[in-house]
């Protein structure tokens, strides 16, 4: 070790400079990340989300995200890590574990939960399922197996498709607007001796509220994310029935009578809303009736809100906007503000054809021709946005 000099090392100037820097904050440390942050701050603050898997944390959850916790390794479990020094990590994952049982009034003599997955749904399907097995709703990325198929012209579930299916039947609703039959679909996993599990991440926080059927009745195993109407982290969480694996209440009410309030003010304005309105906290809008597509509604709305895919329509959800305070008489405006933008939509196809690409659709809009259009929706929404708050930290 260097021996100090007048009883200061030499490079006590490099440790100095070490020790600010430790010390200060992001906007002086990282002014490049700090100004990101900031921008993306006032879209949130000024635009109207209507992203269905979207929500606001509050300032609690973003001032545990950025504690002392982040410095810790912890892998492993309560009582079981691999490091030591875990004591407190040990406490609050245990503490987690018994509020989220709490929640959804579950026995824990009945119910077990993980809380540390990133991928909850990977998880299941490598405990339980064999390969070569059929899944109902699970993406080719992952593994085969088909989707759901509407029974109708309105895309409600056809269970008769879970009765071919019924290895493993996943009841998920991320792309569906109304409850799902969880004891129907466990009776047919019954009778072929399947295990059910429900992936309840967009309406978990519902659950917790009570205003859409608990899966927990059931199923054999239930997962879902933490940062959606749950409205906490970026997390995941496992519900488990023991012996089945191998080894807030007002707010989330008024997000389901939000959603109504939205779907019908857009069903008034001409809009087919698949399955005819919703149950829970989204809606999907099938455009093609209009003449249009969701990719070029998409990108005016965005424009008006500060691979050539084309959907047929919009997934919208209310949950990030009720954070921010809005009730169903300001669902009335947003349903005109989108309506606004897809008669938009309309003249620019109209105007270059309905072959154009979307890439070309994109260079249209940002023209001249429509700037003066684009610019008036963006300066409502954005006054309209900024009459509510946005959760969060007062720093960004």
């Amino acid at each position: 070790m260097e021996t100090p000099v007048n009883g200061a090392h030499k490079d006590a100037d490099l440790w100095s400079s070490h020790d600010k820097m430790l010390a200060q904050p992001l906007k002086d440390s990282d002014v490049e990340v700090y100004n990101i942050i900031k921008k993306e701050s006032n879209r949130q603050r000024v635009g109207l989300e209507l992203i269905a898997s979207e929500n606001f944390a509050s300032r609690a959850v973003l001032e545990a995200l950025g504690s002392c916790l982040n410095n810790k390794y912890s892998e492993g479990y309560p009582g079981q890590r691999y490091y030591g020094g875990t004591e407190f990590i040990d406490e609050l994952e245990t503490l987690c574990q018994k509020r989220a049982l709490q929640a959804y009034k579950l026995d824990p003599q009945c119910w077990g939960v993980n809380v540390q997955p990133y991928s909850g749904d990977c998880l299941i399907h490598m405990a339980c399922i064999l390969r070569r097995t059929c899944i109902l709703r699970r993406t080719a990325i992952e593994m085969s197996g088909p989707d759901w198929v509407g029974n109708s012209s309105w895309g409600n579930l056809n269970h008769q498709d879970v009765e071919d299916c019924v290895t493993f039947p996943v009841s998920g609703t991320s792309c569906y607007s109304r409850n799902l039959d969880y004891a129907r679909l466990r009776k047919i996993a019954d009778e072929n001796g399947a295990y059910l599990m429900a992936d309840m991440a967009h309406i978990s926080g519902l659950v917790v509220a009570g205003v859409v059927p608990s899966p927990f009745e059931h199923c054999h195993v239930v997962t879902t994310t933490t940062h959606k109407t749950l409205r906490g982290c970026r997390a995941g969480m496992i519900f488990y029935r023991k012996g089945v694996l191998p080894n807030v209440g007002y707010r989330r009410h008024q997000v389901v009578a939000n959603c109504r309030a939205l779907s019908e003010a857009l069903m008034e304005l001409g809009y087919k809303i698949v399955t005819g309105g919703s149950d829970n906290h989204l809606i999907l809008v099938d455009l093609r009736s209009k003449g249009t597509d969701g990719g070029r509604a998409e990108k005016v709305l965005e424009a008006c809100d500060r691979s050539a895919l084309r959907p047929s329509g919009l997934r919208l959800g209310t949950p990030a906007l009720t954070s921010r305070g809005l009730l169903e008489k300001d669902f009335q405006k947003v349903a005109q503000f989108i309506h606004r933008g897809i008669e938009l939509t309309l003249q620019i196809q109209s105007d270059i054809g309905v072959r154009a690409t979307l890439k070309e659709f994109k260079e249209r809009l940002t023209g001249d021709k429509y700037q003066g259009a684009v610019q008036a929706l963006r300066e409502e929404v954005e006054s309209f946005a900024s009459l509510f708050p946005l959760p969060g930290l007062p720093d960004f």
